[in-house]
């Protein structure tokens, strides 16, 4: 997809002040990626068993011809200091279009077949308080892996109940959503980190002898971080872990 405005959210090594980066004019942001653990078996009858164990989406963003002159030497700054961030195994969040940093994490269950489901207060509200779903708007519905399911629904009209809002969609719900879940604008990844496979890889590099920069980053859910969020409603600092990482932070995944 391409997008006229991408706002990249996070809080330098996890700590400190909200920063936000809006990549200008065109980027490019890639449909999500699934990728799955699973163990796949198959019988010499032909029959097929998969055991899932857990999965997660990867987006790669990529913004070209970025000028070294002007307004954007605090732009190139910001994206040179992201790297360490990223690469320290902390978080970022992304928005691709303007009004997008909404997620609800929800525990009323939404039944197959629903054309109408409550939401609470945007879990995301410090990075933008007025990102809020309006008719025409495209939200995910996700539940935990690996047995929750996703899918994308489109809303038709939304108001206010009390502190809470009731969502009509357009086409009912495919899917049983029990237990928690998260409800994002489909453009919107709030807990995105580097992958493994891109330790290496520079974000910024220069053409035409250092007067253009080419931005392009590939991340992934980290799904623990939040979900740790939706049930803590802890600080949105860019990390579950804090402090130097230990040999246990690598297994859950900090970095």
């Amino acid at each position: 997809m391409m997008s006229s405005s991408t706002t990249i959210y996070w809080y330098p090594m996890g700590t400190g002040t909200l920063r936000t980066i809006v990549l200008p004019l065109v980027t490019f942001v890639s449909d999500e990626i699934p990728v799955v653990t699973h163990a796949t078996s198959e019988t010499t009858a032909g029959g097929m068993h998969r055991q899932l164990y857990g999965d997660h989406r990867e987006i790669t963003l990529v913004r070209q011809h970025i000028d070294s002159t002007g307004d954007n030497a605090n732009l190139l700054q910001d994206l040179r200091s992201l790297q360490s961030h990223l690469l320290a195994g902390y978080s970022i969040g992304v928005a691709v279009g303007p009004d997008r940093a909404f997620g609800s994490y929800e525990s009323i269950g939404i039944a197959p077949g629903s054309l109408v489901f409550t939401l609470r207060t945007n879990a995301y509200l410090a990075w933008s308080s007025s990102s809020t779903p309006v008719a025409g708007d495209e939200l995910i519905i996700q539940g935990r892996t690996p047995y929750g399911a996703r899918e994308v629904v489109e809303v038709s009209n939304i108001f206010a109940v009390g502190s809470t809002w009731s969502i009509t969609i357009d086409r009912p719900t495919r899917y049983n959503h029990t237990g928690t879940y998260l409800v994002r604008h489909r453009t919107f990844w709030p807990h995105m980190k580097l992958g493994p496979d891109e330790m290496g890889v520079p974000l910024l590099t220069s053409q035409n002898n250092g007067r253009t920069y080419d931005f392009a980053v590939n991340l992934r859910e980290d799904l623990v971080e939040a979900w740790s969020v939706g049930q803590s409603g802890q600080a949105l600092m860019g990390s579950t872990d804090y402090g130097e990482p230990t040999p246990n932070d690598i297994v859950r995944g900090r970095g």
